[in-house]
């Protein structure tokens, strides 16, 4: 396990668990997206990004979360979002995701 800011990733087996809490802003969006490459890279599954405590994220982090989404896309894989108020969704590329995070935070800045 390994604690980056505001997130943890935690591996169990070939799983990959990305826990954030508190905003997400571009202070942590470069750390978030070299972890997101390096598990998809290592080909985790499922990949799974816990987003419930997170009030707010900015456009750093949508872009990590995309650029991820479509690495996986291209693996045959998707993300496994978990947001606020037990939304669930599996995304399979950059525009879903984009469109998925649009609708769970409208002001994304």
């Amino acid at each position: 396990m390994r604690a980056l800011s505001q997130f943890t990733v935690i591996r169990l087996g070939e799983a990959a668990l990305v826990y954030a809490e508190g905003p997400l802003d571009a202070t942590v969006a470069a750390s978030l997206h070299d972890a997101l490459a390096d598990i998809v890279d290592e080909r985790a599954t499922p990949i799974v990004i816990d987003l419930v405590r997170v009030p707010t994220v900015n456009d750093g982090i949508v872009t990590a979360l995309a650029a991820a989404a479509s690495r996986a896309a291209q693996q045959g894989r998707g993300l496994e979002l978990r947001l606020a108020a037990g939304q669930r969704f599996t995304v399979t590329g950059a525009a879903q995701l984009r469109q998925v995070m649009g609708r769970a935070y409208p002001t994304i800045a």
